[in-house]
């Protein structure tokens, strides 16, 4: 029995979503420590990529500007980012880790290494060589859909 497109389709995402799921590491007491809600995370994340503008934080967020400057200023106050303005537009307030916001999320991204390391470790070779070029195929596809993101954002920008 074959399955069609949408059922394959489907059977990917729940099996994308398990895996996921067994990958994510438990949080660290010392994550817990810092009081971090979900979105301060996802805009250490962001800002873990490089430097970027408060409207692009706030964008990413799919939050105001306002409620982004606020979140921000709770990060500032925990010494993971710092602002500053735009050498070339004083107007542009640009947001950075700071090195102790570097090296928090070098800390986070390690716990997830590790975590990935030990389920490599628990396949074979035979299964190893089956699932990397699969991965490579889902890599692709990534790359394909951030490329199509990123051309409908710059023909967005006026």
């Amino acid at each position: 029995m074959s399955l069609s497109r949408e059922q394959l389709v489907d059977r990917f995402v729940q099996l994308f979503e398990a895996i996921y799921a067994g990958m994510c590491p438990s949080p660290t007491n010392e994550w817990w420590d810092m009081e971090l809600t979900m979105p301060q995370l996802k805009a250490l994340v962001l800002l873990y990529q490089g430097p970027h503008r408060m409207s692009d934080v706030a964008s990413y967020l799919g939050t105001s500007l306002s409620s982004a400057t606020s979140m921000m200023d709770r990060l500032v106050e925990k010494d993971l980012i710092d602002r500053a303005p735009d050498p070339h537009d004083r107007r542009v307030v640009t947001c950075r880790l700071t090195s102790h916001g570097l090296e928090e999320m070098e800390r986070f991204w390690s716990v997830g290494h590790m975590r990935t390391q030990e389920l490599a470790r628990d396949l074979t070779d035979q299964e190893l060589q089956v699932l990397i070029p699969a991965m490579e195929i889902f890599q692709r596809a990534a790359q394909r859909a951030q490329d199509r993101t990123d051309r409908a954002t710059m023909e967005a920008m006026p």
